[in-house]
Formats: structure tokens, C-alpha cells, sequence
């Protein structure tokens, strides 16, 4: 476990997130609440945030998901609007709408946190405060209740509850009501030392080895995107189809065996692609109009030069073909 002291810090969620795999589901990490009518964040704003970052920390290093920055939003957001107001050149700003969407979501409550012999023991260090610090030996235990989200349909991939505990040297800071305590994270050093900083380390690994083995289910964002991406494709290739299925007519018949019909890329064909050859029979009334028109199969044509809407064709069978022959891709 002092070795894990040792390799975290404040750095590592950006370079854990750097070097995760585009193809993994995303997640975003909630920063963590209070259980019962003293809240983290109404007493130390800092410690719910500082949880996630711990967290965040350490679901980057298990490449099971694509994790999500959740905690640096506004500045994320800043950013862009530097780009909007001007302030970034326009071929270097971010613009709105790149961010990821995610799959999931990591939502926790601290139900426990503290010395078992005081209750909730928000510790921390105030630069400044009027209260009184603390240092002594004593219990501290920590329990985390957590879940993972599907963030599409709301339904809970998985729950579970870490519970840790470590003797040692206290943390405790009384301040005012309106006091902010220290922050809480694997850069405060302090903190770490703490008996209470070494629980919530215990606790934290404990909630990773419970999500690694995790096996995370399609969600329900990628189905949306997966049905939604289906029903376009189909639309696309009926609409392909009944391009392929329009009937075409032999416009000119420049020389022996070459032909010019009335279909091109735009009906789907391209070159190489093979045709039937219709003979139109008109049968007429005795006033010499047509009443109907019968299709003999006369062969295959095949087109060597496709343009938009005509292509040239090669025919290599008996029958003399006149302009207004029927063609067809089927």
C-alpha cells in the first residue's frame, strides 16, 4: 500500500486517461455525496470533488472504460468560450459540441467517514481558520456505497459497498460553519498520512477490485446509436434497391454490339455490372395506337462506361436491338 502512496498523484488522471482505448465504453465519475443531514459538500465542498479525482485516478489505470472528465468542466467550457469570444486564433479554438458522450455513470455516497468514536470527522487543514487542530491517535473507518449507471435508460449495471478502516494519526480541523476544510485527494500530503487518508485509499482499491472484473454490458446510448445508424442504412439501401429496379430504355445504338441506356451511378450500377435486355413488342388497335407492350428477354448486357444517369453497354447476341429496348438490373 505505500508503494500505491507513492505512484499517485496529482497528475496521473490526465496521463491514465491519455493512454486509454477510444473503443472502450465511457464513463463519467459523479463527484461523491454525503449520506444523512451533515453534507460533504455543504461542509467541505472540496472533499465530494476530491473523492472523484481519487477515483478517477484509478479507473483510468484498468482500461475497462474510456473515463470522462467530470470535474474540470466549467474550465473545459471556458475554453471554448475563449475560441467564441476571439481571444483564440480560428483555426486553433475548440469549438462546441466535440465533447464525448457517456455510456455510464460512477455515482458513490460516503455513508461513513471518520473516527468511529466521533462520527463524521470531516478532517482537513485550513490555512487561517479559527479552529482548533487535532492530532492524536484514533480509528478512522470508511464506507463508500456505489454504482454504475447506465446513463441511457437509467438501469443499475452493478452495486456494491467498500468499507475500510486504519488506525493511526488523526485528522480533524474544527472550523466555522461557513469554514471550508482541507482538500482531500492523493496530492495533500497530510491527508495521506492520515489514518482516515489511508481508509479511503483501502476503500477506493476495494471498489476497483470490484470493478474490474465487471463485465460491461453494450449500452444502451451505443444501441441507440446502433438502431439509429440500422434504420439509416436500411432506408439507404431500399432506397438503393428501387434505384436498381428502375426500368431503363436503350437510348442510341451507336454501333454493333455497343449500346446507350438510360441508367448510371445514380440507379447504383457501376462498371462490370450486367443487365437483361428486353425486346418491347407493342401490340396496337386498329387505329395504331399502342394498347400494350409485351417483354422478350433478347439477352445480357453488360456496361463498360457508367456516367450519372446513362451508360455505355456491350451485347453480344443475335438480336438486332432498336432504341426503346427495355433494360433492367433484375
Amino acid at each position: 500500500m505505500k508503494r500505491m502512496f507513492f505512484l499517485l498523484g496529482w497528475g496521473f488522471p490526465l496521463l491514465s486517461v491519455f493512454g486509454q482505448n477510444d473503443s472502450l465504453p465511457t464513463i463519467f465519475v459523479a463527484p461523491f455525496v454525503r449520506d444523512g443531514a451533515t453534507s460533504i459538500e455543504g461542509w467541505q465542498p472540496a472533499m465530494g470533488q476530491g473523492l472523484a479525482e481519487m477515483l478517477i485516478t484509478e479507473l483510468g489505470k484498468i482500461n475497462k472504460f474510456q473515463v470522462l472528465e467530470s470535474t474540470a468542466l466549467e474550465q473545459l467550457k471556458d475554453e471554448i468560450r475563449l475560441g467564441d469570444d476571439g481571444w483564440v486564433a480560428k483555426d486553433e479554438k475548440v469549438d462546441k459540441g466535440g465533447f464525448a458522450g457517456a455510456d455510464f455513470m460512477f455515482r458513490a455516497k460516503v455513508t461513513r467517514f471518520g473516527a468511529k468514536s466521533q462520527g463524521v470527522d470531516l478532517g482537513g487543514f485550513v490555512p487561517g481558520s479559527l479552529g482548533r487542530l487535532g492530532v492524536k491517535k484514533n480509528t478512522s473507518d470508511v464506507r463508500i456505497d456505489w454504482r454504475v449507471v447506465d446513463v441511457a435508460n437509467r438501469k443499475i449495471v452493478k452495486t456494491g459497498e467498500a468499507t475500510a478502516a486504519e488506525t493511526g494519526v488523526g485528522f480533524k480541523v474544527g472550523v466555522n460553519v461557513s469554514g471550508h476544510g482541507g482538500g482531500i485527494g492523493f496530492d495533500n500530503k497530510e491527508f495521506m498520512g492520515s489514518a482516515l487518508g489511508k481508509a479511503t485509499v483501502k476503500a477506493l482499491a476495494k471498489i476497483i477490485e470490484d470493478v474490474k472484473p465487471l463485465p460491461v454490458p453494450v449500452s444502451g446510448r451505443q444501441r441507440q446509436k446502433a438502431n439509429a445508424a440500422a434504420a439509416q442504412q436500411a432506408t439507404t439501401d431500399s432506397a438503393a434497391a428501387a434505384l436498381r429496379n428502375t426500368s431503363g430504355k436503350v437510348l442510341a445504338v451507336p454501333g454493333k454490339g455497343v449500346l446507350v441506356v438510360s441508367l448510371g451511378s445514380k440507379h447504383g450500377l457501376k462498371d462490370g455490372d450486367k443487365l437483361k435486355l428486353y425486346e418491347a413488342i407493342e401490340l396496337k388497335d386498329d387505329k395504331g395506337a399502342v394498347v400494350f407492350t409485351e417483354e422478350k428477354l433478347a439477352g445480357e448486357i453488360t456496361l463498360n462506361a457508367v456516367q450519372e444517369e446513362r451508360s455505355k453497354a456491350s451485347y453480344d447476341g443475335s438480336a438486332q436491338v432498336k432504341a426503346g429496348w427495355i433494360v433492367k438490373a433484375n
